[in-house]
């Protein structure tokens, strides 16, 4: 005997799949362009805070703003995360911390701006964190959450902007990543070594 759901035969609307709701989800690139001509703020600044989530519908994307931290910058002026006033990071340090398959090593490359393969179809659509089981699970956990953003396109996760990577420091600068910051160190060792070299 099979098991059905109570629950069928309707239509879902997710982050990975928002299909007619893709330009409703958020403000798009041109409604931000105009608040920031009404309310006089630097578009580029604003786009490099809060923009980055790329939805799709019907072989059509859009750049999707972050509602709520737009709407704030527009009244208050100020650039910061207003992600954490409304969620909390702690649902998934826990995961992040443990490494599961290399999950640390990812969020590490991802802080400094690569992207990270990711299998969402393999994620049963559960947000119960018992369910977390994979690397991939708690990526695309994360992309329903909004912490991650995914690209259609290529299959890949990234942090979608400053307000969210600013997440993701305050994470790790509160358990003392020492990888993430011996990265750092490396990254500005190789960049003054490539640069003393000078043209060849």
């Amino acid at each position: 005997m099979k098991t059905q759901s109570v629950l069928n035969n309707f239509d879902e609307y997710t982050m990975l799949s928002a299909k007619s709701l893709a330009p409703y989800i958020g403000f798009t690139e041109e409604e931000v362009r105009g608040l920031c001509g009404k309310y006089n703020r630097d578009f580029s600044s604003v786009k490099q805070w809060y923009d980055g989530y790329i939805l799709a519908n019907d072989g059509t994307f859009y750049s999707v703003y972050n509602p709520k931290a737009v709407v704030n910058v527009m009244l208050w002026g100020e650039f910061q995360s207003y992600w954490s006033q409304t969620g909390s990071f702690e649902t998934i340090e826990q995961y992040i911390n443990r490494n599961i398959d290399g999950l640390k090593d990812t969020v590490i490359a991802m802080l400094s701006g690569d992207d990270a393969r990711v299998n969402v179809t393999l994620f049963r659509n559960d947000l119960d964190e018992r369910s977390l089981k994979s690397k991939e699970d708690i990526l695309t956990f994360l992309i329903h959450l909004g912490y991650l953003a995914y690209n259609p396109i290529w299959k890949t996760v990234y942090i979608p902007n400053e307000e969210i990577r600013q997440e993701f420091v305050n994470a790790t600068a509160d358990r003392g990543w020492s990888e993430l910051q011996q990265f750092e160190i490396e990254s500005i060792s190789l960049l003054e070594a490539t640069l003393d070299i000078g043209p060849q």
